[in-house]
């Protein structure tokens, strides 16, 4: 991916602390498509799938899918013969993103409303489980993501994208440092395997199964 320019930088840097500090973040404006856009261009969804390794065919779950931005471009590149699991814990992203499969005709995603410290994945049927804009926000982030662990198939990893500290300054309690990320996944049965630093302000954490 090619670096961006100082211009493109501080242009999504105006965007995001508008975002962060929650100016014009109605739900209408948050979740439309120029929204969406505003988010694929500091977090591409592509590049990131490209990095988590998703495929078609894989079964993969997102905690916290919100409008499902990108819940339904998983479900693209799963294909047919993959599915997607979205959860959240918010009824409207729940009526929202049912909607939304319905009226795009996305067969291969079904929507779980969840709660704080239980996923709702069916047992064992996931490759891959991932959070994006959302550990933040977690009110118990060890055991959510403890309850995470029967979902994943013996194979299945989790991944984690997140907002880092030292990239982003100014990021009003969106950002988690990595000491905390992975002490917290350690505690709940994960083992870091990979951190991807590249993306502009997140880094990407991927993790695998601690055997018992």
């Amino acid at each position: 991916m090619r670096s961006p320019t100082l211009k493109t930088v501080l242009l999504l840097a105006v965007i995001l602390q508008g975002c962060l500090a929650g100016l014009a973040c109605d739900r209408e404006g948050r979740w439309s498509e120029a929204w969406e856009e505003k988010f694929e261009s500091f977090q591409p969804s592509g590049t990131i799938m490209d990095i988590l390794g998703i495929e078609p065919g894989m079964t993969v779950g997102e905690i916290g899918a919100g409008n499902g931005r990108f819940a339904v471009r998983v479900a693209a590149r799963v294909g047919a013969s993959g599915r997607v699991y979205a959860n959240d814990i918010d009824p409207k992203a729940i009526r929202f993103m049912e909607r939304r499969c319905r009226k795009d005709g996305i067969a291969n995603m079904t929507v779980i409303r969840s709660r704080e410290d239980e996923p709702g994945f069916p047992a064992g049927a996931l490759d891959l489980v991932y959070l994006i804009n959302t550990y933040d926000e977690l009110s118990d982030p060890v055991t959510l993501l403890r309850n995470t662990r029967p979902g994943l198939n013996p194979a299945g990893r989790l991944a984690v994208i997140v907002y880092d500290p030292e990239k982003l300054k100014d990021h009003h309690g969106h950002a988690v440092p990595g000491d905390v990320v992975i002490d917290q996944c350690s505690r709940a049965g994960f083992t870091l395997t990979r951190l991807d630093t590249t993306l502009l302000w997140d880094n990407i954490y991927i993790f695998e199964q601690t055997e018992e």
